[in-house]
């Protein structure tokens, strides 16, 4: 049995947050404060969110490498997605699904009208006790439209798929904070 196995740095994220805010809004001087002026909440968000990287590594050779490993690897720009699911009507769900679009009164309710796209900045977080952690995105778009699913089997929920963008002050896409430093 390892003797090097530290369970009180094993986390279990059992609740988090999510807020938006207009493409370009600042990082927050503390990304973890119980409030954050200027960006809007989501409400409810079902069993957290995820955050996934793709990238495309193509092995390349030469003629005389016998070696039978690749001689040197080509790798494209890690291409990173946030995926969340709201489970409310909260503004900022709203605005994230309307794509820059409006609410116009009419026909005796209220008509969502869609936008061609819009940018948004985006926080999520989690936390685990006292433990922190947070990834901030400066610029982002939906990646895709989601569905609408009403059974009445479920809540309904939007699996909101954030496809970040190059930040216009450079750097990374998508940054990621954590309360304690864990090489410390």
């Amino acid at each position: 049995m390892s003797t090097y196995a530290d369970s009180s740095k094993a986390r279990v994220w059992e609740d988090g947050d999510a807020f938006r805010a207009p493409a370009g809004t600042t990082l927050p001087t503390d990304i973890f404060a119980p409030s954050l002026p200027g960006w809007d909440a989501f409400g409810g968000i079902r069993a957290g969110f995820t955050v996934t990287k793709d990238q495309t590594i193509t092995p390349l050779d030469i003629w005389n490498n016998k070696s039978g490993a690749a001689y040197k690897n080509k790798k494209e720009p890690v291409k990173p997605t946030i995926a969340l699911e709201p489970v409310d009507y909260s503004k900022a769900t709203i605005l994230t699904l309307l794509r820059g679009g409006s609410i116009v009164a009419g026909a005796g309710g209220f008509e969502h009208i869609d936008g061609d796209d819009e940018e948004f900045a985006l926080i999520v977080r989690v936390y685990d006790g006292t433990e922190q952690k947070a990834y901030y995105i400066e610029r982002g778009e939906l990646g895709a439209i989601p569905e609408e699913k009403m059974d009445g089997t479920d809540i309904e929920g939007f699996p909101l798929s954030v496809t970040p963008l190059a930040p216009a002050s450079g750097g990374d896409a998508v940054r990621k904070f954590t309360k304690t430093n864990p090489l410390a």
